[in-house]
C-alpha cells in the first residue's frame, strides 16, 4: 500500500513539473500554468511527506 501512495505522489509531482516546462504564447494563460505546475509539486511533496509520515 505504501508503494502505491508512493507512486501517487510522485506521479502528482511529475505532473506539477511537466507544466512548469509548458510554454504557451499568451503571456498570462503562460502564468497560470505555471502556478498550477508548481501547486501540483507543492500538493505532491505534501503528499509524499504525509505518507512518508504514516509509515512510521
Amino acid at each position: 500500500m505504501r508503494i502505491i501512495h508512493t507512486f501517487i505522489g510522485m506521479f502528482i509531482a511529475f505532473i506539477g513539473l511537466s507544466l512548469l516546462n509548458i510554454t504557451i504564447d499568451a503571456a498570462i494563460r503562460n502564468m497560470m500554468v505555471k502556478v498550477y505546475g508548481i501547486l501540483l509539486i507543492s500538493i505532491g511533496v505534501f503528499y509524499l511527506k504525509k505518507m512518508a509520515k504514516m509509515g512510521k
